[in-house]
């Protein structure tokens, strides 16, 4: 039975990162992910640069910081980069509704299940974490950054590849 389960949750995987992870914008559904879901999503993106940013709708350096992600998000093709972004918020209603009002995301967004929190060890947000190619964590940092600056980090990351 354990198998079963196993399968099945991979297979449930890989169809959140086939219909998710694109830059085609978000279609409003969110999809939960658990702390192995979000590690699984980027092992899978080796190749890449991936950005993971915790965020939460109550949180304004994240709402200030959203802009910045769907532009920087827009510079780079689905092949050189991977950006995701993991609501923190208490209640799943929350973030639909920010979707559907105030957010045009180009990048996935997922409801952080309960146990993300203590696995990233997340005090603060906004938080961001970066990913080289080889999926090595490069950065590692809570606040709002510019994505002048990661743009930049991005390159060198792909040059570096």
């Amino acid at each position: 039975m354990r198998f079963t389960n196993k399968i099945f949750a991979m297979m449930a995987l890989v169809l959140v990162l086939a219909v998710g992870c694109s830059k085609a914008e978000t279609t409003g559904e969110v999809k939960t992910l658990n702390a192995q879901a979000v590690q699984d999503v980027v092992a899978q993106s080796k190749g890449k640069v991936v950005i993971l940013n915790f965020w939460a709708t109550w949180c304004p350096p994240c709402r200030a910081e959203i802009p910045e992600l769907i532009e920087l998000r827009k510079k780079f093709s689905d092949d050189d980069l991977m950006m995701i972004g993991v609501s923190v918020d208490p209640d799943v209603a929350d973030v639909k509704e920010f979707m559907s009002k105030d957010a045009q995301f180009n990048y996935p967004i997922y409801f952080a299940d309960s146990d993300v929190g203590s696995f990233f060890k997340l005090e603060s947000i906004p938080r961001t974490l970066v990913f080289d190619t080889k999926g090595k964590k490069v950065f590692d940092k809570s606040g709002s950054f510019p994505g002048s600056m990661f743009e930049a980090f991005i390159n060198k990351l792909l040059k570096d590849r």
